[in-house]
C-alpha cells in the first residue's frame, strides 16, 4: 500500500512539473513571438531618406517660355525672370531626409528634423538644338512632427505629417548656360501630407506618400530699389507700385515619393 502511496504521489509531482514546463514553454515562445514582432526594445531614433516627382502650383507654374533672337533673353509670358508673373515651370522632383525621434513607446507621435532639397523646371526646345528653361532651386531645413495613429508595429500602417521650414531660395533661366540668376534667398514656408509605410523586416521600412509644400509662405520680398548686377537678379516674391510684379510669385507645390526608412537598435 506504502508503495502505491509513493508511486501515486510521484505521478502527481511529474503531472504537475510537466503542466507547469509547458506553461513556460509557453510563455517564452509568446514572449519571444511578441518581441520578433514588436519595436519597443530598439531606440527611438529612426532615419528616413526618400526621393519624388514634385508639380508646380500657383504663380510656380507656367508654360509659356521663349528666346529672343540673339540666344541670350529668355522670357516667360513675354517678361523676363526679373518681373515674370509666374515662373516658367512644370515638374520637379525633390530628395528629402528625415531624422526622427518616437515621444510615444509605440510610436504614435514622432519629433522630426528635415534636410531637403527640390527643384522645379520648365524645359522648352530652343534654337541650335539647345533646349531653353527655367530651374527653381530650394535648399530646406525643417521641425515638425509625425503622427501614426496606429503605432509603427503593424506589418502596414499610415501617417501624417507637418513641418515648418526655413527654404533658402535662388534659381536660373538657361540656354547652352546660364542667362539670369536669382540671388539665393531665405524664405519661410510649411509642408504637410501623409505617408503609408510597409515594414520589409524589424528595421527596415519602405514608404510612399503625398506632400503639399508652399516655399516662400512668410517673407517674400519686393526689392523694390536694387538693380541688377550683370546677370544676377533680385529674387522678387512680392507685388509692389514699382518692381513689376502684378502679384506676389507663390512658390508652391505637390510632391509624391518613394523612400526607406531605418530603426535603430
Amino acid at each position: 500500500m506504502e508503495a502505491k502511496r509513493r508511486k501515486g504521489s510521484m505521478l502527481k509531482i511529474k503531472s504537475v512539473l510537466l503542466i507547469l514546463c509547458v506553461i513556460l514553454t509557453s510563455s517564452i515562445f509568446a514572449q519571444s513571438k511578441i518581441s520578433k514582432n514588436s519595436r519597443e526594445t530598439f531606440s527611438r531614433i529612426e532615419l528616413s531618406f526618400s526621393i519624388g516627382y514634385s508639380r508646380p502650383l500657383l504663380e510656380a507654374y507656367g508654360n509659356n517660355v521663349t528666346i529672343n533672337s540673339a540666344e541670350d533673353v529668355l522670357t516667360i509670358d513675354g517678361k523676363k525672370l526679373i518681373d515674370s508673373d509666374n515662373l516658367g515651370t512644370n515638374k520637379g522632383y525633390g530628395v528629402q531626409t528625415y531624422l526622427k525621434y518616437s515621444l510615444l513607446r509605440k510610436g504614435y507621435v514622432k519629433a522630426l528634423f528635415n534636410l531637403g532639397y527640390n527643384a522645379l523646371t520648365g524645359n522648352y526646345p530652343g534654337p541650335s538644338d539647345y533646349d531653353i528653361g527655367v530651374r527653381i532651386q530650394t535648399f530646406s531645413v525643417g521641425l515638425g512632427a509625425e503622427v501614426n495613429p496606429l503605432g509603427h508595429n503593424s506589418r502596414i500602417y499610415p501617417a501624417v505629417f507637418g513641418l515648418m521650414r526655413m527654404n533658402f531660395m535662388g534659381g536660373e533661366t538657361y540656354h547652352k548656360a546660364g542667362l539670369d540668376f536669382f540671388e539665393v534667398k531665405p524664405r519661410y514656408g510649411y509642408t504637410a501630407g501623409f505617408k503609408v509605410y510597409f515594414r520589409v523586416k524589424n528595421t527596415i521600412d519602405l514608404f510612399t506618400g503625398y506632400s503639399y509644400s508652399y516655399d516662400n509662405t512668410w517673407g517674400k520680398q519686393a526689392e523694390d530699389n536694387i538693380t541688377t548686377s550683370g546677370r544676377t537678379i533680385p529674387f522678387r516674391d512680392e507685388k509692389s507700385a514699382v518692381n513689376g510684379l502684378t502679384s506676389n510669385r507663390r512658390v508652391a507645390y505637390w510632391g509624391l515619393y518613394l523612400g526607406m526608412n531605418f530603426f535603430f537598435k
